[in-house]
């Protein structure tokens, strides 16, 4: 069964998936490492924002609601990135500028949500349930989804529950393009809204990338060509692991010096 994760990297280079899949090569390179981690660090950020926001009250200035959503962010960036540090063998280096930006980040968020969440209790009280609701929609987070039919499975990041529509939400840990998102992302959340049409029995029109480089979210609208185009991709990826054809390859130095897999592949410019 192919993993929805795989559209991506097929996207970027079909005898990488290829490498990974068939031949049991599975490399981890420090960026994919980094990657991993943020995503970790900024999942755990969420949930802490989610229940700090329980103690905010409507008699609360901006800056004692910044120092509660604060409550437990540091502590829990620092120990994260140990974890990787010694569990992953992380060079402490970058672990700790990440460390950095990460919690400048996070000061910054929280800055913002605290001025909004003022506002907002300050023109009409609400409790700290009522105010994580708003910020925080109905969630399922890491929704592991399969379909037979299809031959596809995943693990969608998060899925956003609103009046009875469901939103896949991919998290990025990079930059986006200037305008819209890149197709790889594209075709992986399509491939999400296929897997959630069929597991839900609804229609998902709408899903959404959030670039966390940029704090930025940019929707990707399921129209019907790009539907068609996750498909014809999930059929070459079929027919390169049951029947052997792999796509012809054009060599791009950029991408191959990059690659985990330059010192084993045929094809590296290297």
């Amino acid at each position: 069964m192919l993993n929805v994760s795989s559209i991506s990297e097929y996207v970027y280079c079909p005898l990488k998936v290829y490498l990974r899949q068939s031949e049991g090569h599975n490399i981890q390179t420090p960026a994919m490492l980094r990657g991993r981690m943020v995503h970790e660090v900024r999942r755990g950020f969420e949930e802490l924002l989610k229940r700090n926001l329980w103690s905010i009250n409507e008699e609360m200035n901006a800056k004692t609601i910044f120092e509660i959503l604060m409550e437990d962010v540091a502590e829990f960036v620092d120990k994260t990135l140990l974890k990787y540090c010694e569990k992953e063998s992380m060079d402490p280096k970058s672990a700790e500028t990440i460390s950095r930006k990460l919690k400048d980040d996070f000061e910054v968020e929280s800055w913002l949500m605290a001025v909004k969440v003022w506002k907002i209790i300050s023109n009409r009280p609400k409790s700290g349930s009522d105010i994580a609701d708003m910020f925080f929609p109905p969630v399922l987070l890491e929704f592991t989804i399969e379909n037979n039919e299809l031959n596809l499975r995943g693990k969608i990041d998060r899925i956003e529950i609103m009046d009875g529509y469901y939103y896949p939400v991919e998290v990025k840990s990079g930059l986006p393009p200037v305008k819209g998102v890149w197709k790889s992302d594209s075709l992986q959340i399509a491939a999400y809204a296929l897997l959630m049409e069929e597991e839900f029995n609804r229609e998902v029109s709408v899903g959404f990338i959030d670039y966390m480089g940029s704090c930025q979210r940019r929707p990707v609208f399921m129209e019907v060509n790009l539907r068609e185009e996750v498909l014809n991709v999930l059929e070459e990826m079929r027919m390169m692991f049951h029947e052997g054809v792999v796509p012809e390859m054009v060599q791009n130095p950029k991408k191959c010096s990059k690659c985990e897999y330059s010192e084993i592949c045929e094809y590296s410019t290297n």
